[in-house]
């Protein structure tokens, strides 16, 4: 029974994703620059199109599909997805490892745009022309930070992460930051959005909540948007990566011992932060489970009390029994509560309960192989168009 549960519940958030994934293709499709069909829309057009694609697919599919499919209240469905209470600590924390990211995020990218050029792929030219405003930056952490953070990582590592974690924990991890580097569809994004992908599943695993992935997603995409402001308009915040450029052109020796003491320092500090992390997730786990302790000593309590007014009535009705034939039956009463109560968790337990000898169904195979496959594809055609018409 806990199988065919368990298989429901990786079918149905496969269900859900493959259906982001065929809305994804078919807009990327025609944005591409061949097609051009949104061309029209123009700036504000692009800016209210990101809105629709993160609100309108990504966080209503990955809520509400999954929703009807799971047939789960949204309660369920939300800690399923991990939306679990943190401490402020847990926030700071977060907070850090954001910035930490984006840093080292910053040499992946390094890394791989080389990797990339020695194959023959041409990069755009990244400069942005015209005047870059205050409340357009604003504009852009809502549409490039504040939605993606929230959105993806709903549906990533909340329905695609756990809903594959019949697969067991490190597939899981793996084959969602896998399909959300290849959820952008551009091969200059893919690499470093699978490696962020990864650290993040790895994080909403093991700290059993979800919330440090928004944090770190938001802090990752707000400073690389600050820092495209900071280059527009002359505030030099991005000049640390301006003096490694350009000494990586002209004394790469300094360049590269430079960035690899940085490299070592941010690992040092991202181990320590995520160590952090952790312990602040097992005092919450065990403050949770303190507090459901006490609520099932405080329901057994009150089932004494019923069971007690039960038999006071009982022999209260033995002296002065009920004349008009209705009976208070609390033997009833406290069985319908115990029932209720138990079970109002049982499909969010279920979901949630580790994976044992699982063999997912053929429909599950082909939904995961297709979602690879489409966006694996308009991924390769990326570079392709890279190498062969710019």
């Amino acid at each position: 029974m806990y199988r065919d549960f368990k298989n429901k519940t990786t079918t149905n958030s496969l269900i859900s994703y493959s259906i982001i994934v065929l809305i994804f293709v078919t807009i990327r499709i025609l944005s591409s620059d061949l097609v051009g069909v949104f061309d029209f829309l123009g700036t504000v057009g692009s800016y209210i199109l990101n809105a629709f694609v993160q609100i309108g697919i990504l966080f209503t599919i990955s809520v509400f599909v999954f929703k009807g499919l799971q047939k789960a209240r949204f309660s369920q469905v939300f800690k399923f997805y991990g939306f679990r209470k943190m401490s402020w600590k847990g926030v700071l924390y977060s907070f850090l490892l954001g910035i930490i990211v984006y840093i080292i995020n910053v040499f992946v990218v390094m890394v791989f745009s080389n990797i990339l050029v020695l194959f023959g792929y041409n990069y755009q030219s990244g400069t942005s022309s015209g005047s870059y405003p205050f409340w357009l930056f604003l504009i852009n952490i809502v549409t490039t930070a504040v939605l993606p953070a929230i959105c993806e990582e709903t549906a990533h590592r909340g329905m695609l992460l756990h809903g594959l974690s019949s697969y067991g924990t490190t597939k899981a991890i793996i084959f969602s930051s896998i399909l959300f580097g290849l959820m952008h569809m551009n091969i200059e994004q893919f690499f470093y959005t699978t490696a962020i992908g990864f650290a993040l599943g790895y994080l909403t695993t093991f700290c059993d909540t979800i919330y440090p992935a928004i944090i770190i997603h938001f802090t990752n995409n707000a400073l690389s948007t600050f820092m495209s402001f900071s280059r527009a308009n002359g505030l030099g915040f991005d000049g640390m990566f301006t003096w490694i450029d350009y000494n990586l052109q002209n004394n790469a020796v300094v360049a590269f011992v430079f960035i690899i003491l940085l490299l070592a320092l941010l690992i040092i500090l991202a181990v320590m932060l995520v160590k952090a992390l952790l312990k602040e997730s097992i005092l919450r786990k065990v403050n949770d489970m303190q507090e459901q302790i006490m609520e099932k000593v405080a329901r057994q309590n009150f089932y004494k009390e019923v069971e007690n007014l039960s038999k006071e009535n009982s022999s209260l009705e033995e002296e002065n029994p009920i004349s008009n034939g209705e009976e208070l039956n609390l033997e009833q009463i406290i069985s319908e509560v115990a029932i209720k109560t138990d079970n109002s968790d049982e499909i969010t337990d279920n979901m949630q309960r580790e994976p044992t000898e699982y063999k997912p169904n053929t429909l599950t195979k082909v939904l995961l192989i297709c979602c690879f496959v489409l966006m694996g594809l308009v991924t390769l055609a990326t570079f392709f168009i890279g190498v062969l018409c710019r």
